[in-house]
């Protein structure tokens, strides 16, 4: 079927195959992940888009990275985030700010999932706002299930603080927001409860009893999944492990979460009732008058931890602009002192130039004296000369002696 298609059969003007989607609604760290791997492995078409694995969940998470994205956003819409355990504002969730989420969803729903008959919806964002999530399917005429894996809050707490620092009172109150919307807003569906450590143990028994209570058929029966979800469910990746008995006896654990856990436990094995589920309403209904008395303290805890966060923020943007202005300014006192090195070189080159020229000047007016007392001593000798030849001249042999020499050159002539 074609997006126009689609569009028509969800407009009721031609006739539609019917569609399941099979929402798997669990806390963070409830197993969900390995729940989304059994749902794949019998033949419940996953997102196209998988948002992928990390340090805490190597082997993915079966969620859809775009829906995910637009989980998130809502919630930011709506003044809330994953870690909140206060109730959403349900009339909120009929406003028009939230009406805008819905096309933006429903394409993503229509992208992820094309038109498989059966398919699957995992991420724990959406138990805090299931009624929305259910409308957008049933304006696409996709039929709900809703799978509830419930894991030992003490175990999902405790993951919580190893995996996010989360602090374990906080981690307990979180556990206990989304199991009980989960449960309540999913009342209208055929569901399963599903105990995680059971998953663990016996998958089989529990993939099929899943089927059975909701009327389902799976594409691919268990024997023929075994192989593909030996290589997802690995009992050594169940690292925290705590015991009914461990959960009573913890002092962050509240009455309200024990009995949430209990409540939930029988229904799993049990089965559903109206007992139980007034038993979790009137839990339900406790925690919900706490959170109103507690809200408004949290709220303005909230607003000064953010001005707080944001006076933080801005005092590290300032001590990192002084920083950055500390590292220029020794930068440049370093580019100074190598600067002052290389003149310090270059006077002490110019400091033993000066000393050789004063060394060769002073060897050349050494040689000068020298050369002066030659030339006064060959002067003196040249006055002794001249006087010599003017003595013998004035000489009175010189004078007779004249005659001779006159005919002697006359001879040589």
């Amino acid at each position: 079927m074609n997006p126009r298609e689609r569009l028509k059969a969800a407009k009721g003007e031609i006739a539609s195959e019917p569609r399941t989607a099979i929402l798997v609604l669990g806390m963070h760290r409830s197993g969900t992940s390995a729940l989304g791997a059994l749902v794949a492995a019998h033949g419940a078409t996953p997102p196209k888009h998988l948002l992928p694995g990390s340090l805490h969940n190597p082997k993915g998470h079966w969620e859809s990275t775009p829906l995910t994205i637009a989980d998130d956003h809502l919630l930011t819409a709506a003044a809330s985030s994953w870690q909140d355990w206060l109730p959403l504002d349900r009339q909120w969730l009929q406003s028009p700010a939230a009406e805008r989420f819905r096309p933006m969803m429903t394409a993503i729903i229509a992208s992820e999932f094309g038109d498989a008959p059966l398919f699957f919806v995992k991420d724990p964002r959406i138990c805090r706002f299931l009624p929305f999530i259910a409308s957008i399917l049933a304006d696409l005429r996709i039929d709900p299930i809703a799978f509830l894996p419930v894991r030992n809050p003490l175990e999902v707490a405790c993951s919580l603080q190893e995996r996010d620092q989360m602090e374990l009172p906080t981690a307990f109150m979180l556990w206990l927001r989304h199991v009980l919307e989960a449960e309540h807003h999913s009342r209208h569906m055929p569901r399963c409860i599903l105990r995680h450590e059971d998953l663990l143990s016996d998958w089989r028994h529990q993939m099929d009893r899943a089927a059975r209570e909701t009327g389902i058929v799976w594409p691919v029966t268990s024997d023929q999944a075994d192989t593909a979800i030996a290589e997802f469910l690995d009992k050594d990746l169940h690292h925290q492990r705590a015991s009914v008995a461990d959960l009573q006896n913890h002092p962050d654990a509240t009455p309200l979460v024990r009995s949430a856990y209990a409540i939930l436990r029988s229904m799993a094995s049990e089965g559903d009732s109206q007992d139980l589920r007034d038993q979790l309403d009137r839990v339900r209904a406790t925690f919900d008058e706490s959170c109103d008395v507690v809200g408004k303290a949290v709220t303005a805890g909230n607003l000064a931890a953010k001005r707080l966060h944001g006076e933080l923020e801005k005092g590290i943007v300032e001590r990192d602009a002084l920083a950055d202005a500390q590292q220029a300014l020794i930068r440049d006192r370093d580019s100074f002192m190598a600067e002052r090195d290389a003149l310090a070189h270059a006077q002490q080159d110019l400091i033993q130039a000066r000393d050789s020229f004063m060394a060769e000047r002073d060897a050349l007016a050494l040689a000068q004296d020298g050369l002066v007392a030659e030339r006064s001593a060959l002067a003196r000798i040249r006055d002794d000369l001249v006087a010599e030849r003017d003595a013998a001249l004035a000489s009175r042999s010189w004078r007779l002696t004249g005659p001779l020499r006159w005919v002697s050159s006359i001879r040589r002539r």
